[in-house]
C-alpha cells in the first residue's frame, strides 16, 4: 500500500490517487504540486491526523458548502478535536453555533478551516488522549458490568503511564462499540483516522 501525501495543497487516497502522482521508490512519497518527488521526510502521527482532516474539509467544499455539511464535520471531528486542544475545541464551539448568522458561507468555511488549522497544530499527546478515552468509556456504563468497566478503566491508566500503546485502549473501546452500538461514536473520526495511522506505521509504510 502506497500512501502519498501532497504538499502543501494537494492530497489524495492512495486509492484514489491519480495514476501520475504514484512513485515507486517509496511507500511515502511527498511530491509538490507539479507531481516532483520532493525530499522523502516522515511525518509525526498527529501531522497525518491533520492532513486526513484537512482533506476531508477540502473534500466538503468541492462537493459544495452547506451550514448542514460543515455542523456534520465538525461533529464528526469532535474527539479529534479534544486530543489536539481542549482551549482550542472551546474556542470554536460558538464559532460553529453562530454559524447561521453568517450570510458569506465561503468567508466563514475560510474561518473555520483556519482555527481548525490553528487547532490542530497542537499535537494529541497522552493526557489529552486520556481525556477523551475517559470521556468514552461513560458511554458504556449501562452495559459493562464493574469488572469490565474496572479493565477498561485500568488498560486507559495503563495508556497514561505509558505502559500501553495508544492503540491497546482503541481497540477495546472499539470492541464495545461493535457489542454496544451508538450512532454518534460511530460516527466519531477518531476511532477511523488514529488505528489507521497507528496501523500504517507499524506495519512500515509510514
Amino acid at each position: 500500500m502506497k500512501l502519498i501525501i501532497f504538499l502543501p495543497t494537494k492530497c489524495f487516497p492512495a486509492k484514489t490517487l491519480p495514476h501520475k502522482y504514484h512513485s515507486p521508490s517509496s511507500t511515502l512519497t511527498p511530491v509538490n504540486r507539479s507531481g516532483a518527488v520532493m525530499n522523502q521526510q516522515r511525518f509525526d502521527d498527529s501531522t497525518l491526523i491533520r492532513i486526513f482532516a484537512l482533506h476531508e474539509l477540502h473534500r466538503l467544499k468541492e462537493r459544495g458548502l452547506t451550514r448542514a455539511a460543515l455542523f456534520d464535520y465538525h461533529s464528526r471531528y469532535k474527539l479529534v478535536f479534544l486530543a489536539h486542544s481542549q482551549p482550542e475545541y472551546r474556542k470554536l464551539g460558538p464559532f460553529v453555533a453562530d454559524i447561521h448568522q453568517w450570510h458569506n458561507l465561503e468567508e466563514y468555511y475560510n474561518q473555520y478551516r483556519q482555527r481548525v488549522i490553528i487547532l490542530l497544530s497542537h499535537p494529541a499527546n497522552p493526557r489529552d488522549h486520556t481525556n477523551v478515552l475517559m470521556h468514552v468509556q461513560g458511554y458504556f456504563r449501562p452495559h459493562l458490568d464493574s469488572t469490565e468497566r474496572q479493565q477498561l478503566a485500568a488498560l486507559i491508566d495503563s495508556y497514561r503511564c505509558g505502559e500501553q500503546p495508544l492503540l491497546a485502549p482503541l481497540m477495546r473501546i472499539k470492541h464495545y462499540m461493535a457489542l454496544y452500538p451508538n450512532a454518534w461514536l460511530s460516527g466519531q473520526r477518531y476511532f477511523e483516522l488514529w488505528p489507521r495511522v497507528i496501523n500504517l506505521r507499524h506495519a512500515g509504510v509510514l
